[in-house]
């Protein structure tokens, strides 16, 4: 008798980096978390960053994975984008996602045009809805 063993593509390696729109304080805390189907973290990274000027772009920032979840999960995920910011600030952005996943493909996606403020500090996205398939 033989027994099949199904392996599914897990998430290794997570990046994001930013397009400032308008300068974000050196002070303002930002939060990014992939979150699979199930509710459960895949990957996160929250940091000050430091001061981004207007119309800048950052380097790419690794996503710590805290649970490698399957890519069929992530993909019925959210992205959430969080800022903290030290007092009044509005942060206009776009960022780029990037995933890699165990099989050697990937998935990457953007979102544009995105304000964080004080007042509206969180914003989720569907990661199917921005994503494109590929190798990565």
């Amino acid at each position: 008798m033989y027994l099949l063993t199904l392996k599914l593509a897990v998430l290794r390696n997570a990046s994001i980096r930013f397009h400032t729109n308008n300068d974000k304080d050196a002070d303002t805390h930002v939060t990014i978390t992939l979150v699979d189907e199930d509710g459960v973290v895949a990957a996160r990274i929250d940091n000050d960053f430091g001061h981004f000027d207007d119309n800048s772009d950052s380097s790419p920032y690794a996503l710590i994975i805290t649970n490698p979840s399957v890519k069929t999960s992530l993909q019925s995920g959210k992205i959430i984008t969080r800022i903290d910011p030290n007092g009044h600030h509005t942060w206009r952005f776009n960022f780029f996602l990037r995933m890699q996943f165990s099989d050697g493909n990937g998935l990457s996606g953007e979102v544009n045009g995105l304000e964080l403020t004080q007042n509206r500090r969180q914003q989720e996205f569907g990661i199917d809805g921005i994503v494109r398939n590929g190798n990565l």
